[in-house]
Parts: C-alpha cells; structure tokens; sequence
C-alpha cells in the first residue's frame, strides 16, 4: 500500500514537473519569433524615418530654390524625386503592414490554443468533480449501511462463534453461518477499501488539475498581455495602413502636378518623351507584379471553373452602353505597349457608366483607393477559372471585393478618370495563365467584340 501511494505522489510531481517543462518550452519556442517580429518592425521604421528625413530635407531644400525653378525640366525632375521616396516609404509601409499582419495571425492562434485547453482542463476538473460526488454518495450509503447493521448487532448482542454454533441443527449449517458471516465482514471491508482508494484516487486528480488550472492561468496572464500587444499591433496596423493611404494620395497629388506641366509641354519636347517613357515603366511594374500575383493565385488554361461562377466559355463585352474603341492592343498609336482597350461611349457621357464582369469568376485583386497605384488607379482583377483573367482599370468606384464571386454581366464599378488618364475611360485586359504557369497579355478582341460598332 505504501508502495502505490509512493508511486501515485511520484507520478503526480512528474506529471507537474512534465507540465512546467511544456510551459517553459513553449515559453522559448514563442520568443524568438516574437523578438523576431519586433525587430523587423524596428528595422522597418528606421527605414521609413530615414527617407522620411530625406524628404523633408529636399522639399526645404526645394521651397529654397523654387523661385529659381524656371525650366519644367528641372520641377520634374524634382517632383519625381520625391515620388521615388514616397514609394519607397509605400514599399515598407507593405512590409509592416505584412510582418504586422503575419504577427498579428501568430497570437491570435496562440490565444484561441490556449483558450482550447483552458476549457478542456475546467471540462476535465467538471467530470471529476461529478465522478468524486458519486464515489462519496456511494460510500455514504455504504456507510449507513455497515452503521446500521452495527448498531442493530449492538441492539441483539453480539453474536459469538458460540451462540452461531449452538443454534446450528446441525455442524453444516454451522459452516453455512459462519462462512456468510466472514463474506459480509470481508465483503464490507473490501467495500470500503474499494472507495477509499478511489476517493484518493480522484482528490489526487483532482489536485493534479487544480495544479494544470493554475499553470494555465498564470499562462493566461501572460496572453492577456500578449491580447494588450495584440491591440497595440492592430492599432500599428491601422496606422500603417492609414499613412500608406497618406503616401499614395501624395504620390497622386504630385503625379497630377507633372501631369498638368505635361499636358502644356511640346509632345516633341525631351521632357515630354522622358515622362511619357517614366510613366510606362511604372505601369509596368504594376503589370509585372500583377501577372506574379496571377502565376501564384490564378487558375490555369485546362482548368474546370467552380461551378458557381457559371462560366459558360465566351466573354462579354464589359460595358452595356454605345461604345467605342480609343486605343487598342497591343499598343498606343505612338507604339508605346498597350496591353488593352480603352472604352468610351459614343456621344460623351463617359463618366459615371457602369462596367460588368466579362465572364463569371472570383475577384482575386481589388484596388478603390482613388490613387495613383501606379497610373492604373482604381483597378480590379477577376479570375474565371480556366486561365483566363480580366482586369478593369481606372475605375471611380471599384463595387467589389477580393474573394467575391461574380456573375457574367454582373456590375462591378463604375467609369472613370483615375490613374493616369487623358479622360474617362475603362480599360480593359485578358490575360492567360499558361499551364507552365506563364502569364500572357493577349488581345481582349480574340474574347469579345463591340456590339454597337
């Protein structure tokens, strides 16, 4: 007996001692990325401040030499430079926000894992509790019992092997009564025995869990501090992401003064050729960063649509007005690459016009910021589900969002002039995912044609 009750402490200290180690091990397994995060944050904001220094000191710099500024050379020049630090700031304000975001995902899982097991040691401390209320109503009731039976054996008299003997007819009936009578004894004690060990069994699980409950809470104290960093990293987030809206709406701003200095220039003159040329680039940086996005994310030509995008295989034309075609693919008239369509409607008017889904599929891009983004402004993207993807461009208001999925003719934004424009107009792309996970840019007129043409 000694022997198990040594053997039971013994078990419960190593299940204790096993349980710290856990919590110490998780403890140092969660750390490392925790510095990890901070610093990357830290690195990143060094960064940002430093070319947030930087412009400061070339817009003072700029204020002290503007009335010296008479060529539109030099002020645009002056105005990209400070474009190409924004974007910059732009480019890390999307690292943090991604380190934030990826963060973020890591305590939030951390805190519903350690909620989970709270609740599964208070389920576990519940049944044994009602297990040890049984075991203590079943001794009580055997306890009544074996006091009942003592005092009705103190109330007759004790009964001797004797008397058992001399009552006896006969020495069977001897052996009989004295056989039950050691049974009852030993079948009572046995009894007792029996819930006496379970009881202890229990008090001990009972402590055990008692033990865990209060490991687990004092690791709740620790995530309720990380919920306080949670809400501090949240509150980075939404602060981050309001200053990368900040930074785009300057970059808008800036792109709209070249723009207006352009507009005025000699289409001969070298500063307009530059520009012209820095615009393509730009967009073509979003494009290359959109057929990434699409070789990583899109469907691929041989794919089976979902069937909830009711893809019946041809294309519509995206607009239901009367309209026509002012640049086409692969090129503007000036050879400068023209991965689309431009579409206005005829007679003017163009702005504000609805625009519609080509074919059924998931929105995988979504941009309604009203900004820049790289002379593509408000733009979209929607994958059909057989390789195909389209995208719509320059839109005043994009009415969808990524994850959603949309009907063939289904509106989804209105027309209008952001970006870099000229004038109102929805652009409009087909592009293909190749099985070899290649994008193309192809002519959208080899999937739709104008019906008012």
């Amino acid at each position: 007996m000694k022997t198990d009750k040594r053997f039971k402490r013994n078990t419960v200290r190593a299940l204790a001692a096993f349980m710290a180690l856990v919590c110490i091990m998780s403890t140092l397994i969660y750390s490392p990325a925790k510095v990890s995060a901070d610093e990357q944050l830290d690195d990143l904001q060094r960064q940002y401040d430093e070319i947030e220094r930087k412009i400061e000191k070339n817009q003072q710099e700029l204020k002290e030499v503007e009335s010296e500024i008479k060529d539109n050379k030099k002020t645009i020049s002056t105005l990209n430079s400070e474009i190409d630090d924004i974007n910059s700031q732009i480019n890390i304000l999307e690292s943090r926000i991604g380190t934030l975001n990826s963060d973020i995902a890591g305590k939030e899982k951390s805190i519903e894992q350690i909620e989970a097991d709270i609740e599964e040691i208070n389920n576990q401390i519940a049944d044994t509790n009602a297990q040890m209320e049984e075991t203590r109503s079943t001794m009580q009731d055997t306890r009544e019992m074996l006091m009942g039976r003592i005092r009705e054996n103190y109330m007759n008299g004790e009964t001797s092997t004797l008397e058992i003997l001399f009552s006896s007819d006969d020495i069977s009936t001897y052996f009989t009564r004295l056989e039950l009578m050691q049974r009852v004894s030993e079948n009572d004690a046995a009894l007792i025995d029996e819930l006496t060990d379970k009881l202890v069994q229990l008090e001990s699980l009972e402590k055990q869990l008692e033990t865990d409950k209060a490991e687990l809470e004092v690791k709740i104290t620790e995530l309720e501090s990380q919920k306080a960093e949670l809400g501090e990293r949240k509150s980075d987030l939404q602060d981050s992401r309001a200053t990368e809206q900040s930074k785009k709406a300057q970059v808008t701003s800036k792109k709209q003064e070249i723009q207006s200095i352009i507009n005025e220039l000699d289409h001969d003159s070298d500063e307009y050729k530059a520009e012209i040329k820095r615009q393509q680039q730009e967009k073509e940086q979003l494009s290359a960063q959109i057929d990434a996005y699409i070789a990583a994310h899109g469907s691929s030509l041989g794919d089976t649509p979902d069937a909830s995008f009711e893809n019946d295989g041809k294309m519509a034309w995206p607009v239901k007005f009367e309209s026509y075609i002012t640049a086409g693919y692969p090129s503007y008239s000036d050879g400068s690459p023209h991965w689309g369509i431009d579409i206005c409607a005829k007679g003017g008017n163009t702005r504000g016009r609805p625009f519609n889904a080509a074919q059924g599929g998931e929105v995988i891009i979504a941009v309604n910021d009203g900004n820049w983004n790289y002379g593509f402004g408000n733009y979209c993207v929607i994958d059909h589900g057989d390789g195909t993807q389209t995208l719509y461009a320059h839109s005043d208001n994009i009415q969808v969002s990524v994850g959603q999925v949309v009907k063939k003719g289904e509106q989804i934004g209105i027309v209008g002039a952001t970006g870099n424009v000229t004038g109102p107009h929805l652009h409009f792309e087909v592009r293909v995912k190749n099985s070899d996970g290649g994008v193309s840019r192809v002519n959208p007129l080899n999937y739709v044609s104008n019906p008012y043409a």
